[in-house]
């Protein structure tokens, strides 16, 4: 918590200052105070060849994303699902093989919805399948299936239900 009221601080001063308050063992009054001390920080090997491979398929699936925006297709980028072609060996196969990468990838791209497909005439962008949630704005195919929060998705129930008293 300290790291990141030191690195919030020259952009949001009095926000940062206010979570200073919360921090245990602080030997300052403010966050301004602190000295901030670079820390090491390093990836495996394995780790920098995934986040390339992803960060170059994000690149190639950019202009996609762009050009259906102007097709009207899609307005937000949040409002695709994409659906990426796989052949054995290639970037994408990572991407199918780990649900945890797809998921990251995901976000990466910044739309609601991805599929790995082995149909290689398959669109590549299209608008996504369901409704829009109006908490994290992901378009879902389970909105409204819940009827505690019929406009919000699963994963926002969930997390909405980890905060109920």
């Amino acid at each position: 918590m300290t790291g990141l009221c030191q690195m919030l601080a020259p952009i949001l001063s009095f926000t940062a200052d206010e979570a200073w308050e919360f921090v245990p063992g602080k030997t300052t009054g403010t966050v301004h105070e602190v000295e901030l001390k670079p820390s090491d920080f390093s990836i495996s090997e394995s780790e920098q060849t995934k986040w390339k491979n992803l960060l170059e398929l994000r690149e190639q699936l950019l202009p996609k994303l762009e050009g259906k925006r102007q097709e009207k297709v899609i307005g937000k980028s949040l409002e695709a699902k994409i659906r990426l072609y796989t052949e054995k060996g290639g970037k994408a196969s990572d991407l199918a093989a780990d649900t945890n990468v797809l998921e990251e990838f995901r976000e990466l791209v910044n739309v609601s919805q991805f599929e790995i497909t082995k149909d290689y005439n398959a669109d590549l962008v299209m608008h996504a399948d369901g409704q829009k949630c109006e908490r994290c704005w992901h378009w879902e195919t389970d909105v409204g299936s819940h009827k505690e929060h019929p406009t919000i998705c699963g994963r926002c129930v969930e997390a909405v239900n980890q905060f109920k008293a």
